[in-house]
């Protein structure tokens, strides 16, 4: 799932597109209205109404707003997830995991329609109360891998089995370096030219010429995943990177030094776990300036307080609030988690 962190820049051009000059806008182009509505131009060449993205989800929340190829699409909250992560909907198998274990695949339209998923589904997050996630390709059929020390995994029907086999007595597992599909042996000496991960996943063993198993690497990043008959390391995420479940959750989590994924803690008062378009900001008051994919509406946080106005600075915290100069009134307006306010004169 490398594309998973693909055309983040592209998504926040095409969606900064999405808020340009109104001006000379062609007649039956629709474009996003924040994350969840959307503008139809008109005859005139302006922009009409908001139009609620409501109805093209199947759980029944607020359906999303996406821009592709300059055009603003209402899509299911899971398909606008994937599809600013990179993938265009319908030609990747992605959508989401449901609890009885099938899939629902993300179709060009936007929608989600159930499909078959050989390989098994894997979850990486929820949004709006739906399990994200994709379909994993079927493995071969009768293929054993090494999971460490004497456990293994063994492929039926196109999946990995959730319970691990073992090798009697405790004896290792070894990966089998001649076999058509990736195959074990249990105990005796391993095959030269194989390479598996330690017992806690912190390093990569190789097999020597004389059979045995030695330290070859130790995972500065990420774990030790195996493949087959080889090992490697392989991180969950970039250091100082956040993740949250859907913007304004109460929780977040963060990616350590060591490329793997903090478990999830709860937001200081006052903040919650903030997304800007598809970039996660973590738990921060508002969303600021220094956030190129702005709020649901495009720009800054602001709120009244009364008949103040106070803005969302760079660093996503509230600046004091400041009088409306001339007799003006503040107002606001309200988006889920986002907001925008300014004086009115």
């Amino acid at each position: 799932m490398a594309a998973f962190e693909a055309s983040q820049e592209d998504v926040a051009t095409a969606n900064d597109a999405a808020y340009g000059d109104d001006a000379g806008c062609q007649p039956g182009v629709p474009r996003c209205q924040g994350d969840f509505g959307y503008q139809m131009c008109q005859d005139d060449h302006t922009w009409g109404g908001s139009v609620s993205c409501a109805g093209y989800s199947m759980n029944g929340t607020s359906s999303y707003c996406v821009t592709l190829d300059g055009w603003g699409y209402c899509v299911d909250p899971a398909c606008w997830y994937w599809t600013t992560h990179g993938f265009l909907a319908g030609e990747a198998a992605v959508g989401v995991c449901s609890f009885d274990g099938t899939f629902s695949r993300c179709t060009a339209e936007g929608t989600l329609a159930p499909d078959s998923c050989d390989g098994g589904c894997t979850q990486v997050g929820t949004l709006d109360g739906v399990g994200l996630g994709y379909c994993n390709p079927p493995c071969a059929e009768g293929a054993r891998e090494c999971l460490g020390g004497p456990l293994y995994r063994e492929c039926t029907g196109g999946q990995w089995s959730d319970v691990p086999g073992a090798c009697p007595d405790g004896q290792v597992c070894n990966p089998v370096a001649a076999a058509a599909t990736p195959q074990v042996r249990c105990g005796g000496p391993c095959d030269p030219a194989t390479s598996r991960c330690s017992v806690d996943a912190s390093a990569i063993e190789t097999c020597s010429s004389a059979g045995e198993w030695m330290v070859d690497q130790t995972c500065v990043l990420g774990r030790c995943l195996q493949g087959g008959q080889q090992a490697q390391c392989q991180a969950d995420c970039a250091s100082g990177q956040s993740q949250c479940a859907y913007d304004g959750a109460g929780t977040a989590r963060g990616c350590g030094d060591a490329g793997l994924w903090n478990p999830e803690v709860a937001c200081p008062m006052g903040t919650a776990c903030r997304m800007s378009g598809p970039i996660a900001l973590g738990c921060v008051a508002c969303v600021g300036a220094s956030a190129t994919g702005g709020n649901a509406f495009g720009g800054i946080d602001g709120t009244c307080q009364g008949a103040e106005l106070s803005l969302c600075a760079p660093d996503n915290t509230w600046q004091p609030p400041i009088s409306c100069a001339d007799g003006g009134t503040c107002v606001d307006l309200q988006q889920g988690p986002s907001s925008v306010a300014s004086c009115a004169f």
